[in-house]
């Protein structure tokens, strides 16, 4: 099947926001591209994901591709989530909504990430707190 990352995104939305069976594909194309073990590609669907999600789905890609990138590529993702998060307060919103593994390797500098955009010490509102990966004070 041909297509452009543009479609690939909307039609990744419409799945979300319909469930339709003939619109599944795109949810799937997406997990293999961000497993498939190439940064460059996972992050560049994942960023277009973020730019393009409705409000209503920014939760889906946070606990979905954003999540897997940080759990796949660990500190080189943290690299370039920091380096484009810094200026984007929507997409540090997003980043609120990851969830990690207590043992993940990248936990503490992710949560030092949470600290930073404001979402520990109570100035941001997070988009989804879990309670074994949450930063303790």
């Amino acid at each position: 099947m041909e297509f452009d990352l543009n479609t690939l995104a909307d039609t990744y939305f419409r799945n979300h926001g319909t469930r339709r069976d003939e619109d599944f594909w795109a949810w799937q194309k997406v997990d293999e591209i961000v497993r498939s073990g190439d940064l460059d590609k996972a992050w560049n669907i994942t960023l277009l994901l973020l730019e393009k999600a409705p409000n209503e789905a920014i939760g889906c890609v946070a606990a979905g591709p954003l999540e897997d990138i940080i759990d796949g590529y660990g500190d080189d993702a943290l690299d370039r989530i920091e380096e484009v998060f810094d200026k984007d307060p929507r997409l540090q919103f997003a980043l609120s909504g990851v969830w990690l593994l207590p043992d993940s390797p990248v936990l503490q500098r992710w949560q030092g990430l949470i600290r930073k955009y404001g979402f520990r010490n109570g100035s941001r509102r997070p988009l989804s707190p879990h309670p074994d990966c949450w930063p303790t004070e």
